[in-house]
């Protein structure tokens, strides 16, 4: 039930963080790659916008100079002095870091003018400034046929002024615009110049960044890979060449994300190139970052789920386990308990039922029994009492018998007039008009005691109408001694013919009356209990027929003669009770009853010379077959068993397995089984000092099964393992050896 019901609660769990994790993520990750590649976007765009400025800057340095007469061919052809205001014109111009050098040629010239010098144009072209992709030849008649600005694609260029071998190179008529042009001014922009720009739109090192013309041809690169020269690229590039974003796969396999921006005033296409993976790193990144927290959202759910069910349903656990245990055999669900509860409720309904219907006859025999002193203490008779409304609070008791009662009074109407001014029950009797009442007091109500019976006695007297007497018996701290109060009782109400009726007799007043005949034997009676605790069964027949001598011979009143035969009663309980003998011995109880009615002193020895000798007879023979001391003989005798069980011992004592059971743990005050394991450790202790035997050899013979069940019972019994107490016993021997 547990674990299904914890399947069912991480279910739960699981439902909204897959339906939740699943769209979230989805969504998250859909719009974290639309933020890289708008950013990616944004810093291209950033770069091709500072590359327009650059290329802006330079037009403005040629417009500015189309106006400046200085540079006109007229101009210059009048005399080298003229030269040197174009040269001045020129330095006047600061071009940015950007442009490395620009120099002005006027067409039909035969110089090329820079802010620094001039160059005739056999030197400019030659020595100093050598294309590895164009000739001089070529150059020039580009120079004198250019009406238009042109961008020359990087290629290799020795000069000895350039820090780097490849230059872009930016030509621009003079005038800007103009039809019929006279000059051109040539920018000489070094390729490291435009790729510190083109590394600001690429950081990550495994990509690459390009410049494409309107032809498809590329201007520059960051990095001059073989794959910028294959179709594919050049397919993907004409695909996008508009601006946007594409994945391909190259020559070299990988698949790149090729993202594009297109300047409109140049047609040039901005490009970069990013393996895929990098790319998506960041994507990527939060993919395995958003699982990673929802495995570990979802453990600490289940744990948590986990502990909370262990909290919650613990209180179950523990009912499922009371209620195997109460019924003898395992509950594993609600259902199973439901239904051993609900037979446990019509048991108990049943009980209630029976015991209210005999509840009536519990109380009286119960009460009959306190009369024949058969109840140990107050505490038993309270706990046997509760359910049937018995129950003493108070510590003295009596017993007071009424003689005189009207035929027609109520059962309980006795115990109604007592209960006013005491602790009372009543007990039923056959004898018409009389009852009997068990009463008790506290010790501090004792002074007004007399007075109390004398009051009541008026009462009933004035109630009844007739002729009532009282006798009351010795006030008592034991509740055993009820039986020897109600035959004091007893004796005091036999005196109404001397006393006469209404009257109120205490046995109190009848001993104060015969202070001649008071005689009580007190050193025979702790004689005869000494002797019966010992076993003594010669001195207990002594000491008996010492007692009927003395009873016989002197002239005692009946009712010290019932006292005396009532207390060897008491003895003979104590003994009962301190030797544990089971009431399964057949043994008969003093009856109060009985004693009352004798008349002879001779008839009241045999009935307790009888009852001792039962006693006598009951500590040499155990009830149901076999003593004590048999039964852990046969214990001793058989602990090496494997196979031995309580069921087999009772078989051999022809016991039932309860009976044998009850008597044994009454008896020795343990059960079988523990007095089994003690002796079986026992034996395990002197084979650990005395022998070299190994651990599993002694479990063997001690009876044992298993070795780690022995060590943890040898362990709660000693507090050590049974290693340690080998060696703390070889210890000992090494110690006291000379």
């Amino acid at each position: 039930m547990f674990y299904r019901y914890l399947l069912s609660y991480v279910v739960l769990l699981l439902i909204p963080i897959l339906v939740i994790g699943l769209l979230v993520y989805r969504q998250f990750v859909g719009i974290l790659q639309e933020e890289v590649t708008i950013s990616h976007r944004h810093v291209l765009e950033q770069a091709s916008a500072a590359m327009t400025a650059e290329f802006n800057e330079m037009n403005d340095i040629a417009i500015k100079l189309s106006a400046r007469s200085e540079l006109s061919p007229q101009r210059l052809n009048q005399s080298m002095f003229r030269a040197l205001d174009a040269m001045e014109t020129l330095r006047d111009m600061n071009a940015s870091p950007f442009v490395r050098q620009f120099v002005y040629y006027a067409k039909g010239s035969d110089y090329f003018y820079s802010a620094d010098t001039t160059y005739p144009v056999e030197l400019f072209a030659e020595p100093f400034r050598q294309y590895g992709n164009w000739s001089s030849e070529d150059f020039m008649v580009h120079l004198r046929s250019l009406n238009k600005p042109t961008f020359v694609s990087a290629e290799p260029l020795e000069s000895n002024e350039l820090a780097s071998g490849r230059v872009l190179t930016y030509l621009v008529p003079i005038p800007y615009n103009s039809p019929s042009p006279y000059g051109v001014l040539l920018f000489l922009v070094e390729e490291a110049s435009v790729n510190k720009l083109l590394e600001g739109a690429l950081k990550e090192q495994n990509g690459n960044s390009v410049i494409v013309n309107q032809d498809g041809q590329i201007i520059t690169a960051l990095r001059h890979e073989a794959y910028l020269e294959s179709p594919k690229f050049q397919a993907n590039i004409r695909k996008i060449a508009s601006g946007g974003m594409t994945v391909a796969t190259l020559d070299n396999d990988d698949s790149y994300v090729i993202s594009t921006v297109k300047l409109q005033h140049t047609n040039w296409t901005y490009a970069t190139l990013l393996p895929e993976e990098v790319f998506l790193h960041k994507t990527k990144h939060i993919q395995t970052l958003f699982v990673v927290s929802v495995l570990i959202v979802l453990c600490i759910g289940c744990a948590l789920i986990y502990l909370l069910m262990r909290l919650n349903y613990n209180p179950v656990h523990q009912l499922l386990s009371f209620i195997s245990k109460q019924w003898g055999e395992a509950v594993r669900n609600v259902q199973e308990a439901k239904e051993k509860i609900g037979h446990m409720a019509e048991d108990r309904q049943l009980l209630k039922q029976k015991l209210d219907s005999n509840k009536e006859a519990a109380r009286n025999y119960l009460l009959l029994k306190l009369l024949r002193g058969q109840v140990a203490d107050v505490r038993a008779c309270n706990a046997e009492g509760g359910e049937i409304g018995i129950a003493f609070s108070k510590s003295l008791f009596f017993v007071a018998l009424v003689d005189g009662l009207p035929a027609s009074s109520d059962s309980r109407g006795l115990e109604k007039m007592y209960r006013e001014h005491f602790e009372c029950y009543q007990i039923d009797t056959m004898d018409e008009g009389k009852g009997i009442v068990i009463c008790a007091i506290a010790p501090e109500e004792t002074p007004a005691l007399q007075e109390r019976l004398l009051r009541l006695h008026q009462e009933l007297m004035e109630r009844c109408s007739g002729k009532v007497t009282i006798g009351v018996g010795g006030l008592y701290e034991e509740i055993h001694q009820i039986g020897k109060s109600y035959i004091e009782a007893a004796t005091a109400l036999d005196y109404k013919l001397i006393k006469g009726h209404n009257t109120l007799i205490t046995y109190g007043g009848i001993q104060a009356e015969n202070q001649s005949a008071s005689w009580y034997p007190k050193e025979e009676m702790e004689l005869l209990a000494q002797s019966m605790r010992q076993g003594d069964s010669a001195k207990v027949e002594s000491i008996l027929l010492k007692l009927q001598l003395y009873m016989e011979e002197r002239p005692l009143p009946l009712h010290i003669a019932r006292c005396i035969c009532y207390d060897i009663f008491g003895c003979m309980i104590k003994t009962q009770d301190r030797l544990r003998l089971s009431q399964s011995a057949h043994i008969r109880y003093p009856d109060a009853f009985a004693l009352a009615k004798f008349d002879t002193i001779h008839d009241l020895a045999s009935l307790v010379r009888d009852i001792c000798l039962q006693i006598k007879e009951s500590t040499e023979a155990a009830p149901g077959g076999g003593s004590a001391e048999a039964w852990i003989a046969y214990i001793q005798e058989h602990y090496h068993d494997h196979a031995f069980s309580v069921e087999r011992m009772a078989e051999h004592f022809s016991l039932s397995r309860s009976s044998l059971f009850a008597s044994f743990k009454k008896l020795t005050g343990q059960t079988i089984m523990d007095y089994l394991d003690y002796y079986r450790l026992e034996r395990a202790k002197r084979l650990l000092s005395n022998s070299d035997l190994r651990l599993k050899e002694i479990v063997e013979q001690i009876g044992y099964y298993d070795v780690s069940s022995f060590i943890r019972k040898f362990k709660q019994q000693a507090d050590i393992t049974p290693g340690e107490f080998r060696k703390l016993s070889l210890g000992r021997d090494d110690t006291a050896s000379p």
